[in-house]
């Protein structure tokens, strides 16, 4: 579909104006083409390239390695770290290949994502390496993650071929939380799941309040009395359990604290879209990300401090995405 540079720009031109061009500096709708790749000039002398506005304004890669890191971002089930794709697309440097697919990734996050609902896990794990003496909640070299998983059941069928309600993962959402706090967990849960929802956690009493607010809560206990109970919250873990393998898998374990954040909406972005790949591609060209919202060079590497970037928290999205 896009053997040049011409066909890519061809294509972000009838995405972003599928009723006809219209200046954005002046409203016009009467203009010419001005360049080789769909800059326009309309009748009031205003010039507009093709990637203004979008996480491509001013690049100086060609089209055709944005659409392609795109593609790998979306597509690809283990995604695809910096340094393989610098290797793929011959890029002579690492940070150009780093930075390109942080500014993909900071497209995923969709600002009009809607609740999770229905029933929903809910728990908080550790992300990171290990810490040799210093296991689960004490590790300092870990970021701690709270996730949510919808559960979507259904009936199917069983061993011996008669019908069994069966449950599968629905939509997730992952962020990196500060601590354990009721204060951080019962806010977390009002913003990304729906009342009325069934959530289901363990016994961290800091989910206690969710009764009184609306929400059907149920806890869940892995041992009482030192017995296990066979109890736990299989969905939720099982997508850590898939979440950390493809951070040591793809990633190397190399991911470090401040940029989590960012391989979480990734992670998510591709885990909610995986029967939809089509629409993720378009998505993850970030055409409807506003212009501040991606790091440049400067602020990317300076990401942890005052004056570094801030990888988006979909937390901070009162609504929440399909």
């Amino acid at each position: 579909m896009f053997p040049n540079d011409a066909a890519c720009a061809d294509f972000l031109f009838g995405l972003r104006y599928p009723s006809g061009f219209a200046c954005p500096a002046c409203g016009s709708t009467k203009a010419w083409p001005a360049g080789p790749l769909r800059e326009m000039i309309c009748d009031g002398g205003h010039r507009t390239s093709i990637t203004a506005g979008t996480l491509m304004h001013r690049t100086r890669q060609p089209l055709q390695t944005w659409f392609h890191a795109a593609f790998l971002v979306s597509t690809l089930t283990p995604g695809i770290s910096a340094l393989q794709f610098q290797r793929q697309l011959g890029l002579t440097r690492y940070e150009t290949a780093f930075q390109m697919l942080h500014k993909l990734r900071s497209g995923l996050v969709d600002p009009e994502r809607t609740p999770l609902a229905v029933e929903v896990e809910v728990d908080e794990l550790y992300v990171g390496g290990v810490e040799e003496g210093r296991p689960g909640r004490g590790a300092l070299d870990k970021a701690l993650v709270i996730g949510g998983v919808e559960v979507v059941r259904y009936e199917g069928k069983g061993k011996d071929g008669s019908l069994v309600e069966k449950m599968r993962a629905g939509r997730v959402r992952l962020n990196v939380i500060p601590d354990a706090a009721a204060t951080t967990l019962v806010p977390w849960v009002q913003k990304n799941v729906a009342a009325g929802a069934k959530v289901v956690t363990d016994g961290n009493a800091s989910y206690n309040r969710l009764g009184s607010l609306g929400y059907l809560h149920e806890q869940v206990l892995a041992t009482h009395k030192g017995e296990k109970t066979g109890h736990y919250l299989p969905l939720v873990h099982l997508i850590v359990s898939n979440l950390k393998r493809w951070l040591m898998g793809t990633h190397k374990g190399a991911v470090l604290p401040k940029h989590l954040q960012a391989y979480l909406n990734e992670f998510t972005f591709r885990f909610n879209r995986r029967f939809w790949r089509g629409p993720a591609f378009t998505r993850a060209l970030g055409l409807a990300v506003s212009a501040e919202a991606w790091p440049e060079y400067d602020t990317l590497y300076a990401s942890g401090t005052e004056d570094g970037w801030e990888h988006p928290d979909t937390r901070l999205n009162a609504d929440a995405s399909r």
